[in-house]
């Protein structure tokens, strides 16, 4: 009776670890960017729901695992990206991008040093820079555009420098980092 229960628990146990398994969609870095590789030519949210919830529910019980944390942090870059939503003023994603980026921030400080995990950083701030370089000065005052001017050197310069240290790191694929890095001024003075 004992090795039957003692057999159950590991079969229940290699279940749970496949569900698990198959929870996680494969990523690629492909031309300096973490893709999802899930055959499909265009990401859509709609598919990765089930997904997205579960990894909100376990962030929810534990926000210290790094996995949940890495993989949320990649659905914000990707439902949020140049390609989902073009508009820079578009409401939400620049907000989802900076909850993002607080994901990927964090996995790295408990611990998560994976190269994915780098690229995603790099590519997030990358990704948050575009959307303060908006000229949109008929929206605000002067104080507004000033900081609006700080947040998008403060983060430009950090995607550089992360791109950089990519670049550094994976010399095969340097020259993908470098054509990633965000190039150009702000649009407008304050």
């Amino acid at each position: 009776m004992k090795a039957f229960v003692t057999s159950l628990f590991i079969l229940a146990s290699l279940f749970f670890v496949k569900i698990s398994v198959i929870a996680q969609p494969p990523i690629r870095i492909i031309a300096g960017k973490v893709l999802i590789n899930d055959g499909s030519m265009i990401f859509t949210a709609s598919k990765y729901k089930s997904k997205i919830d579960s990894l909100d529910k376990v962030l929810k019980i534990n926000p210290n695992d790094t996995t949940s944390l890495f993989y949320r942090a990649l659905f914000y870059s990707h439902i949020n990206n140049l390609m989902a939503r073009p508009y820079q003023r578009e409401n939400g994603p620049l907000e989802n991008l900076i909850i993002g980026k607080g994901q990927i921030e964090k996995a790295i400080s408990l611990g998560m040093s994976s190269f994915k995990t780098r690229v995603l950083r790099a590519q997030i701030y990358s990704d948050i820079a575009y959307r303060y370089s908006g000229d949109e000065s008929w929206m605000f005052n002067k104080k507004q555009i000033a900081d609006r001017k700080t947040l998008y050197n403060t983060y430009k310069d950090l995607a550089n420098k992360y791109y950089d240290e990519l670049a550094k790191e994976d010399k095969n694929n340097a020259w993908d980092y470098q054509q990633l890095k965000v190039k150009g001024d702000y649009p407008i003075a304050p």
